[in-house]
C-alpha cells in the first residue's frame, strides 16, 4: 500500500469517528504541512486547500473496504495504520489532533485560512469567516497580474495538485495541451481529469492534437540524437504543415496573454513543445517572452 493511504487510514483511525470530507481535507492538510516529506500536495480551492488526490484515495480505499462507502470519511476496522508510520510521522498526526482535532465545520476552515492565507484565495466563503486584515493577508498571498508571456510545463514527476500550484504561482490563464493524445498512467493527466481541474481553479484548457508526436515515433529512442533527429524531423515537416495551430497559439496569448504548453517531460530541451516555442519565438511578430517553468 502507498505510504500516503497509509497516513491517510492513521490520521482517520486516530479521529475514531466520523469526519466531514471539508474537515478531513483541512486536518490532513495540517498533517502534511508538519511533515517532512508530505504525504499530500493540495491546491487553493472553493474552500480552501484541496487534494485531488486524497479525493481518489478514498474512492480507492472504499472500493477494498477499508473506509466506508459513505460522504463522510469513516474508516473500517482493522490493522492500526499509526504503527505502519515512521514515528516521526506518527507524532505529528497525534500534534495534530490534539491542536486542531476540536475544531469543525467552519471554525477549522477559518483556522487555516488564517493560518495559511495562499490556500484561501479561491474561497467562496472567505468573506463570512475573515475579518478584513485577515482578508488582505489572503489578498496579499494572491498571484498578481503579470505581462503576457509563453509558458511551457511538464508533469514529469509532480503530483496534479504541485503541477496546478506551479501554474497558479505564474498566474497562467490557459493551459494548451500539445500531446497527441492526452491520456496518462499518472493520476490526474487524462485529458478529462485535467480539464476538470484547470476549469476548477478559472484556468481556461484547450487541447491542440494536431502539434502532438505519435507516440509510434518514440518507440525504441533512447540517445539524445535519436531524439534530436526525432525533433528535427517535427520541426521540418509537421510544424510547418501546422503553421494554423501555430498561429493559433500566437493568438491565444494575445487574448489570455499567460498560456502554457503542456506535456509530460520535465525538461523542455526533451520535449517537443520546445521545438513549437522556438519557432514561435524566429517570428519577428511575436514580441513576449518565452519562458520555461
Amino acid at each position: 500500500m502507498y505510504y500516503r493511504r497509509k497516513a491517510l487510514l492513521a490520521l482517520l483511525q486516530e479521529i475514531n469517528a466520523p469526519v466531514s470530507r471539508t474537515d478531513f481535507q483541512k486536518l490532513m492538510f495540517l498533517v502534511c504541512m508538519a511533515q517532512k516529506k508530505p504525504a499530500y500536495d493540495f491546491v487553493p480551492y472553493k474552500f480552501g486547500c484541496f487534494s485531488f488526490q486524497l479525493e481518489a484515495d478514498k474512492k480507492t480505499l472504499t472500493k477494498y473496504q477499508l473506509l466506508e462507502d459513505s460522504d463522510a470519511w469513516e474508516g473500517s476496522s482493522g490493522d492500526e495504520y499509526i504503527y505502519k508510520l515512521t514515528e516521526e510521522d506518527q507524532t505529528v498526526i497525534k500534534q495534530v489532533l490534539a491542536k486542531y482535532g476540536k475544531l469543525s465545520g467552519k471554525k477549522l476552515i477559518r483556522q487555516v485560512y488564517v493560518e495559511y492565507p495562499y490556500y484561501a484565495i479561491n474561497s467562496q466563503i472567505l468573506d463570512q469567516l475573515l475579518n478584513e486584515k485577515e482578508r488582505m493577508a489572503v489578498e496579499n498571498s494572491r498571484p498578481k497580474p503579470k505581462s503576457a508571456k509563453l509558458f511551457t510545463i511538464g508533469y514529469e514527476g509532480k503530483t496534479l495538485e504541485r503541477y496546478l500550484c506551479e501554474l497558479l504561482a505564474n498566474d497562467i490563464k490557459l493551459l494548451c495541451d500539445v500531446r497527441k493524445n492526452p491520456m496518462s498512467m499518472k493520476y490526474g493527466f487524462n485529458k478529462s481529469q485535467l480539464k476538470n481541474a484547470t476549469n476548477a481553479l478559472g484556468i481556461a484548457y484547450v487541447h491542440l492534437p494536431q502539434l502532438g508526436i505519435d507516440s509510434s515515433a518514440r518507440k525504441g529512442l533512447e540517445t539524445d540524437a535519436e531524439f534530436q533527429k526525432l525533433f528535427s524531423t517535427y520541426k521540418k515537416r509537421t510544424l510547418p504543415a501546422q503553421k494554423d495551430a501555430v498561429l493559433e497559439i500566437t493568438r491565444l496569448v494575445k487574448r489570455y496573454r499567460r498560456v502554457a504548453l503542456t506535456c509530460f517531460e520535465a525538461h523542455h530541451e526533451d520535449c517537443h513543445r520546445n521545438c513549437i516555442t522556438e519557432v514561435i519565438d524566429d517570428m519577428g511578430s511575436f514580441r513576449h517572452r518565452i519562458v520555461h517553468i
